[in-house]
């Protein structure tokens, strides 16, 4: 990755197969990037005009990349061609973004998401923000995934009313995400298949990540996903024509 000029670069992921870098840099490998940039294995591009201040957050959800910045009100998508905003935004910055029960979660300094409030994290559905319960009492720095539960860590203290020094998870019904019948571990959108069960055992036995909806990994429908009761399932199902995941 030579010829990088940044000053720093505080977020990074994959996107469309390219390397994808946000900071507080106006150009990469020479040419102008303001704040974000992509390196396809050999050098730098530019992503259009880039964002008007520091990239601090980036993660993509549904097939576009989404950069938590000062840009399009602290948070923008980019679809491979242009940079639009997600709804009317927040109003101050992103630090934080990840992907949970098939919504975009957002986490920072902000207070109101999408014109309500939103203390400190919110979630976007593809078309309106919402806030997570009462949030927290202070700012968010990380967010992930973490068996099933989305965790925040963070300046806070309180989370949704209850001590919580720093680190708190969010666990809500994901009915929503699950269409049709279960079974779709992966997120490919294919009914129960061999991939689905690969995906499976290497979350039960290495520790892998888990399905983004955990009804999908339910498959024996008992209220609780991804065991060795559904791994057990789900062999009956592919190998020796058990019965079919139930729906939803």
């Amino acid at each position: 990755m030579a010829g990088g000029t940044f000053i720093s670069v505080y977020a990074l992921t994959v996107y469309d197969n390219q390397l994808i870098a946000g900071g507080d840099f106006t150009s990469a490998g020479g040419i102008s990037a303001n704040f974000v940039a992509s390196w396809d294995g050999t050098s730098w591009s530019a992503l259009g005009k880039g964002v008007n201040n520091w990239v601090f957050a980036l993660t993509v959800y549904n097939n576009q990349l989404i950069a938590g910045s000062a840009s399009a009100n602290y948070i923008a998508s980019w679809d491979g061609s242009s940079w639009s905003a997600l709804g009317t935004g927040m109003n101050f910055w992103v630090f934080a973004l990840t992907v949970y029960n098939n919504q975009l979660i957002a986490g920072g300094f902000f207070t109101t998401a999408g014109g309500v409030p939103a203390n400190y994290t919110a979630s976007w559905d593809g078309s309106s923000w919402s806030a997570l319960g009462s949030g927290l009492n202070a700012p968010v720095n990380a967010l992930t995934v973490y068996d099933y539960n989305l965790t925040v860590g963070g300046y806070f203290t309180i989370a949704g009313g209850k001590v919580s020094a720093y680190l708190a998870q969010w666990t809500e019904n994901s009915l929503a995400c699950c269409v049709g019948n279960r079974g779709d571990l992966n997120g490919d959108g294919d009914d129960a298949n061999i991939l689905d069960l690969t995906f499976l055992v290497d979350r039960i036995f290495r520790g892998g990540p888990p399905a983004e909806c955990d009804e999908e990994a339910d498959l024996n429908s008992d209220g609780t996903p991804a065991n060795i009761l559904d791994l057990t399932f789900l062999v009956d199902f592919i190998f020796r024509g058990g019965p079919a995941p139930g729906p939803c």
